[in-house]
């Protein structure tokens, strides 16, 4: 099924829209060098992070109702959004939700593998959110193998995405990346929440991907996240942030 939708009114009915936007809350995961690295310039798999590492990226995504990821990050590492655990899928079961939560991919031009295992997988329930921009014969591709959401003419509009997957029952959003849909998230302030791995590694490189990338941030723009937990296992540091509000300490 391909969704296509307007986009919304501007002016004062804009503001008013945005005040009665209900989203989910959306956390995000992501495992960096000492460098605060992602991945090497050549975006390969990072293979740095420990068993630890993804017995925790497990448990986060049991906490989540869909996974989303970038383009960039489908071409790098094709492969579905799933839990590994079979205590953690049988805990959501018993709680009446999906084994799996929903896998949803963010792209405007759909410049994917369109054959790969994340659109393969029998097992994962999927979205992808592309703009009028995609090539029809690419969106016609995906006819059943994925739910399509038509969002925008060149760039989806993450504020509509957001309040449309709220309308659909998405309340909790976990962001997987890359850099480039991080920074983007980051930008109309909708990230809640940071699961962070420091792991022993240093990658160098200019430029070397990071967890938010594009143009940055100037000092008026920085996004203030407080440090919720802090623990360590092995050579790794797992650290959880929670954003800071304005006018709050």
């Amino acid at each position: 099924m391909v969704r296509r939708v307007k986009d919304l009114p501007s002016g004062l009915s804009r503001r008013r829209a945005r005040r009665k936007t209900r989203r989910p809350r959306c956390f995000l995961n992501v495992a960096t060098s000492l460098d605060g690295k992602i991945a090497s310039s050549r975006r390969e798999l990072p293979g740095f992070a420990s068993r630890a590492d993804r017995r925790m990226m497990d448990r986060i995504r049991a906490r989540a109702d869909a996974v989303l990821v970038g383009a960039g990050t489908l071409r790098a590492a094709d492969f579905p959004l799933r839990i590994r655990s079979a205590a953690l899928r049988k805990e959501r079961l018993a709680s009446g939700r999906p084994e799996q939560p929903l896998n949803i991919l963010l792209s405007s031009t759909l410049a994917v593998p369109l054959k790969g295992r994340f659109l393969r997988s029998p097992d994962t329930r999927r979205l992808v959110v592309t703009t009028r921009s995609a090539p029809p014969s690419r969106v016609l591709s995906l006819r059943g193998r994925a739910e399509v959401l038509v969002l925008g003419r060149n760039e989806v509009s993450l504020p509509l995405l957001m309040r449309k997957l709220h309308a659909l029952g998405i309340r909790e959003l976990l962001l997987e990346g890359g850099g480039e849909t991080n920074a983007a998230f980051f930008r109309h302030h909708l990230v809640d929440e940071i699961y962070l791995t420091l792991c022993p590694v240093v990658i160098g490189g200019a430029a070397s991907p990071t967890p938010a990338d594009g143009r940055g941030f100037s000092p008026e723009e920085f996004i203030h996240f407080r440090l919720v937990s802090l623990r360590r296992e092995g050579g790794e540091i797992f650290l959880h942030y929670r954003r800071r509000r304005p006018g709050r300490g």
